[in-house]
């Protein structure tokens, strides 16, 4: 089930900007980088009167690089967002379903974490960041690093 057939966004908020360089790089040199996405549901309380439910969803984005040598450069960044989602459709979908189902709001939330991401790593002065663009289609297992293959950053 696509969770996105009967929800939509209702709000959308960061709550979360956490970097760090733990030694500096040499210019516009390459970088592998392991990216990680997390989303934890919870149902939010009804309003009287609403027959469809809400739920928040947090997400978070981790980014972690750096060179396995001890002069190579290394960093760390975490992003997250806090999302409303409002059933408008079908019969309501009760906690455990959204639950199981929760992956198929990835691919619209991962690109407002990419974005948060990519403006913290530029302050961390690392540039032509190369994020996936998308999620891997079909997924089960919400991970942004196609097939497991760190992505590079310079």
């Amino acid at each position: 089930m696509n969770l996105l057939d009967h929800f939509f966004l209702q709000h959308c908020q960061v709550s979360l900007l956490q970097g760090e360089l733990l030694r500096v790089s040499r210019q516009g040199a390459m970088q592998d980088a392991k990216v990680e996405m997390n989303l934890t549901p919870r149902l939010m309380e009804m309003d009287s009167g609403d027959k469809l439910p809400s739920y928040q969803v947090s997400a978070r984005l981790t980014c972690i690089g750096g060179a396995s040598e001890k002069t190579g450069p290394a960093f760390s960044a975490k992003v997250g967002l806090e999302t409303v989602y409002q059933q408008t459709s079908g019969h309501p979908i009760d906690i455990s379903e959204f639950t199981n189902h929760h992956a198929s709001l990835a691919r619209q939330i991962y690109p407002l974490l990419a974005q948060e991401l990519r403006e913290l790593l530029t302050r961390l002065g690392l540039s032509n960041i190369q994020l996936p663009f998308d999620l891997k289609p079909g997924s089960k297992k919400i991970t942004v690093s196609p097939d497991g293959i760190p992505d590079r950053l310079h």
